[in-house]
């Protein structure tokens, strides 16, 4: 197994190599409106990540290309690991929606914005009972409790090694008590570096991968949104 996973442990490595420091993200979040946030990101690694946003793009149109990298990632990572393993690892892109589904289950408004969305189009119709039918088609379930037993499900033999890094997702981010959103993110990307390199060249090797790809764009998105939202527009600063 280790040789199959070989690829996969150095494309980790090396995307996680250009991770921002603390200190940078530190200083991201000094910056006043959005103009100038997006004007210091364009000088970070993470600059492919808003080549197509701009200081007056809404709200939705950022989430919308934010779930988009996060589903081009997952695509990614499918082309490096063994056949065998691509459907656990092709399932993860369906986080990116979950809110949404979620949100629509439970007789929630279709918003316009959702028609707008490549995967999100297809559920976004009329009539409630066809709603729960396109969901339930498509395979979503109702929330992360689902959405993990359908990826257990998928998981080939072998696969025992996910649990340590599921346990630790369980324990600091998904039914998390009263913690700082900084404080649960930090801890966790820490740990999950520390097991992508302790667990060299193994299936969850991929899967460290894409939690530090997922803790990343999470980071990006409050930074984008608080200032998308709730600070002036400011001119965009002269490249």
């Amino acid at each position: 197994m280790p040789v199959e996973f070989a690829c996969a442990q150095a494309r980790a490595q090396a995307q996680h190599g250009e991770r921002l420091t603390a200190d940078t993200w530190s200083l991201l979040g000094s910056s006043v409106g959005l103009a100038q946030y997006l004007h210091q990101l364009r000088g970070t690694s993470l600059a492919r990540r808003v080549e197509n946003i701009s200081a007056t793009t809404s709200p939705h149109v950022i989430e919308r290309s934010l779930r988009r990298a996060w589903r081009e990632e997952v695509d990614a990572a499918v082309r490096w690991v063994p056949a065998r393993w691509r459907p656990a690892v092709a399932w993860t892109a369906r986080l990116a929606d979950l809110p949404s589904t979620g949100h629509l289950l439970h007789e929630g408004e279709v918003h316009p914005w959702m028609a707008e969305d490549d995967t999100l189009s297809a559920l976004a119709v009329d009539e409630p009972a066809e709603v729960l039918a396109a969901i339930d088609a498509a395979g979503y379930g109702d929330g992360i409790d689902a959405w993990l037993q359908q990826w257990r499900r998928l998981w080939p033999e072998g696969a025992e090694v996910l649990e340590e890094l599921l346990s630790l997702v369980e324990r600091l981010a998904i039914r998390r008590d009263s913690v700082e959103p900084e404080d649960w993110r930090s801890s966790l990307e820490r740990r999950t570096v520390r097991m992508l390199r302790w667990r060299r060249e193994q299936p969850v090797t991929v899967f460290c991968h894409l939690l530090l790809c997922a803790l990343e764009l999470h980071r990006l998105r409050q930074g984008l949104l608080q200032r998308a939202l709730f600070n002036d527009l400011e001119t965009e600063p002269a490249v």
